[in-house]
């Protein structure tokens, strides 16, 4: 899941001018328009951050989990290679 800031953005623009027009159609006042944008503004950037972090959380486990997969293996060998405990080996 990847966040694209720019096109959110965008959406978020256009959503926000679309709502503004309708307010201001039915009479809303534009210090109440005002504050409605900019506590919307500030829920986007909540947002934004929140998926960021999340992607980052995202890149860091999936990167733990390539350095800790165990190994594949092929052949028997390869298996007997991979046990570190001697007496499991031995039995």
């Amino acid at each position: 899941m990847s966040f694209n800031y720019g096109r959110e953005e965008k959406k978020w623009r256009l959503w926000k001018e679309a709502e503004e027009k309708q307010l201001r159609s039915l009479g809303v006042s534009e210090d109440t328009i005002e504050q409605l944008h900019t506590h919307d503004w500030a829920v986007f950037n909540s947002d934004r951050r929140y998926y960021r972090r999340l992607q980052d959380a995202g890149t860091y486990l999936e990167e733990f989990a390539e350095e800790t997969a165990p190994p594949e293996m092929k052949t028997v060998e390869d298996f007997l290679d991979s046990i570190e405990n001697q007496q499991l080996y031995i039995a």
